[in-house]
């Protein structure tokens, strides 16, 4: 017997400790710019713009803004998932343009063009700030700032909006933490809290943040199952809506984005009249 077993228990650690090593290969996954894929492809005009981090790191974004802002123009910071880049968003930037947004969609650091350094949560999270001051400096008011996070990006997106006063924040495809991500994936891996490095704990996150949440989640979401969404959203401080995707799965909201541009639109209007 225990030559059976002893083998079988080596090999199970052995693929734990490949995962505890290996985690932050799963958890990034930068990509290289493909620069014939731009907004142009869909006739939306963009600056390419740089973003100079507190740690000196140089990101790439894709500035898209409407030639006349008004005087209530609402402006959206976009953090984009795990293994996007801008050149995977040029559809995405022509949407918001129609939502009525300027918008600012940037690379983390390593992705894209954005310069090479260290990922990490922390890092990220840094990224994301440096963007959020990025539309501050141009004059923007933060009751007109919202700050959009997919996947990945919402665990950011919601880190950012607990140390900042944004007018609103969307989260789409949201997950408790990597944790309850690694959980739901490999229910069979002998995985705990402290193992994990880079914890994005997007449940304690949402429980900080006091701007409006309009929260979405796709309904046959395959990455993120719609019911780790629904953990981030019965955490939520109010207040907080949640919508479900229908039909989708969890790359495919600009196939449905005209049908809850009604809900977007509302969402974005109610939050800057009600700015503190």
């Amino acid at each position: 017997m225990k030559r059976i077993l002893l083998p079988i228990l080596c090999a199970y650690l052995t693929v734990v400790a490949a995962f505890t090593i290996r985690q932050k290969q799963l958890v990034f996954v930068p990509r290289p710019l493909d620069h014939v894929t731009t907004p142009m492809k869909y006739n939306q005009p963009y600056e390419s713009v740089s973003i100079v981090t507190s740690d000196g790191v140089t990101l790439n974004g894709w500035w898209v803004h409407h030639p006349h802002p008004s005087a209530h123009q609402p402006v959206l910071v976009y953090c984009h998932g795990n293994a996007a880049t801008l050149s995977l968003l040029s559809k995405v930037t022509k949407i918001f343009y129609s939502y009525g947004f300027d918008a600012l969609l940037f690379d983390y650091r390593s992705y894209g063009d954005s310069q090479k350094a260290p990922l990490s949560e922390p890092a990220v999270d840094t990224d994301a700030l440096a963007a959020y001051q990025w539309v501050l400096a141009k004059g923007y008011p933060e009751s007109h700032v919202f700050i959009w996070g997919h996947s990945l990006g919402s665990s950011v997106a919601a880190q950012l909006a607990t140390h900042t006063h944004p007018a609103g924040l969307f989260l789409e495809g949201a997950f408790p933490s990597i944790y309850a991500v690694s959980r739901a994936r490999f229910p069979w891996l002998l995985v705990f809290p402290f193992m994990i490095e880079d914890k994005f704990e997007t449940e304690k996150y949402v429980t900080e943040r006091t701007c409006p949440l309009l929260d979405f989640h796709a309904e046959n979401d395959t990455v993120i199952p719609i019911a780790l969404g629904r953990k981030v959203f019965a955490q939520a401080a109010d207040p907080k809506q949640f919508i479900v995707l229908k039909g989708i799965d969890h790359l495919d909201f600009p196939s449905v984005a005209e049908t809850y541009r009604p809900a977007i639109e509302a969402f974005m209007k109610a939050s800057m009249a009600a700015y503190p």
